[in-house]
């Protein structure tokens, strides 16, 4: 009795969690992401209800309780890679000849999103403190985009006073690894290179440089909303696992 109750009290803590980040579509995947671990948790809680009566369902819950804890085990050691190689400045960042602006939502208005905003503003930052490198602004056109996110990024940076001559558009991605592979056929070889993404997303970014050929280094930009924090992590987890599974990974 005690296990069911601690099953269907954390699936009505997760469906909480899920209903709450919903309706703001910054923070929408964190709402998907624990409504579905809700659905698991209930389906725990249902087949313990079950399991004197039917070895398939007592099966399914000694299933059910070692795939939650791998679940666990693995967002934990994720997140502790993301927060170990995302939150900081690497100091030899200071060195690079092209900085890699990684795109991010642009607006129906066609400005960019507060995080893509804030990717600018520490890319704007570490151009004035090197004023003999230049950025590659990185990101094709989304579905729901009015124009690329390069060329939203390029408006943005030029308004802001950057020389157009220190901004270079890559503009036919649509995903990270995209974005470094297409940025390293624009440049070539043997240039010190850095990327400027959100401190979220920094590690993931490292790793698919070097994996793409770049230098391996960042320079995080932070995450514009406390309330995104959760969802963005959950989002993070996702695609980290998705690549080692699909055997994109280092």
């Amino acid at each position: 009795m005690t296990e069911r109750k601690f099953w269907i009290a954390l699936a009505a803590v997760c469906a909480a969690g899920g209903v709450i980040q919903l309706p703001w579509a910054p923070s929408r995947f964190g709402g998907i992401f624990f409504l579905v671990l809700a659905v698991c948790c209930a389906g725990e809680w249902f087949v313990l209800r079950l399991r004197d009566r039917s070895r398939i369902c007592r099966a399914l819950a000694v299933a059910g309780r070692a795939l939650f804890a791998l679940f666990v085990l693995s967002f934990a050691v994720i997140q502790l890679f993301v927060i170990q190689l995302g939150m900081r400045a690497d100091p030899e960042a200071a060195d690079a000849e092209y900085l890699l602006v990684l795109g991010a939502q642009v607006n129906p208005d066609g400005q960019p999103s507060a995080a893509l905003a804030a990717r600018l503003d520490t890319a704007y930052d570490f151009l004035q403190a090197n004023p003999d490198s230049a950025a590659i602004l990185c990101g094709g056109q989304g579905s729901n985009e009015p124009c690329t996110e390069a060329s939203a990024m390029y408006a943005y940076m030029t308004a802001r006073g950057v020389d157009e001559s220190r901004l270079l558009i890559e503009d036919r991605s649509s995903n990270t690894i995209q974005n470094i592979e297409n940025a390293h056929a624009l440049i070539g070889d043997g240039h010190r290179t850095a990327v400027v993404t959100s401190d979220y997303h920094l590690a993931r970014a490292r790793v698919l440089m070097a994996r793409g050929g770049l230098d391996a280094c960042g320079i995080p930009a932070p995450t514009p909303y406390p309330g995104q924090w959760v969802a963005v992590r959950c989002r993070e987890y996702c695609s980290i696992l998705g690549l080692m599974l699909s055997g994109r990974w280092g």
